[in-house]
């Protein structure tokens, strides 16, 4: 299904392919897209323009998706997005992605989390990432595995959007959980599926976790949980 659900989105959409030569009006389109109609809940910021650590003060990301960590409600950064314009050729596409890549790493290097996500986009079109402090590089959230892969970007004006709105769900059901925040909470930090370790655990919820997800909050419930991928189901922190 595609991300241009309106009239208001089909305008920037439009816009920005109007213009093959200009980052602008891409990056509006996905600045209104994150901010309007995917991080819309007063626990997320879509900020512009911003360093992406305090290390980093003279470099700027095109747009950072924040999000609030419970229970302390610690700002926590989602997701860094970098934008080329539409007709981006192989040199910027290897740019942009190092830049998101740059960006995660410069993060995560004072930060203490599990992972974090990236989004580099040409245009109106978009790959996924995530990345973790034990990774070389940017993995993929879906489809192909090569870098700079200009087949890869999914249109947002296309029945292929799909895929991103099933990696957004992803960003926000598994959050990069700080690993300090959760010890602090009781709850075990699961090892990340790209580890595929076995750890021990204080809890025994956390049997089975190698082919788990990290834990993250729910607000509704005040407890952490994760997915267990083997058993296809969410498993709670005990009380």
């Amino acid at each position: 299904m595609s991300l241009v659900i309106d009239a208001y989105l089909l305008q920037l959409w439009k816009a920005a392919q109007a213009a093959s030569e200009a980052e602008a009006p891409g990056r509006t389109f996905w600045n209104q897209v994150l901010s309007k109609y995917i991080f819309i809940g007063k626990e997320y910021v879509v900020a512009s323009e911003e360093p992406p650590s305090s290390a980093n003060i003279k470099r700027r990301v095109d747009i950072i998706v924040k999000y609030f960590e419970p229970p302390n409600y610690s700002i926590r950064i989602l997701c860094f997005v970098e934008a080329k314009r539409p007709n981006a050729d192989l040199t910027l596409i290897d740019e942009v992605e190092h830049q998101a890549f740059d960006a995660c790493a410069a993060y995560l290097s004072t930060n203490k989390l599990q992972h974090i996500y990236a989004m580099t986009t040409i245009g109106t079109r978009a790959r996924l990432w995530i990345y973790r402090p034990d990774s070389d590089y940017l993995e993929p959230l879906f489809g192909s595995q090569d870098l700079s892969d200009r087949s890869a970007y999914v249109e947002a004006h296309s029945s292929d959007a799909h895929k991103l709105t099933e990696g957004f769900h992803q960003m926000k059901n598994m959050p990069p959980t700080s690993t300090v925040s959760a010890s602090k909470s009781g709850a075990v930090v699961a090892p990340s599926s790209h580890a595929q370790s076995s750890t021990a655990s204080t809890s025994s919820a956390a049997s089975g976790q190698a082919a788990a997800s990290p834990w993250v909050w729910d607000e509704e419930r005040k407890r952490y949980r994760y997915f267990n991928h083997a058993t296809k189901q969410w498993v709670w922190q005990e009380k």
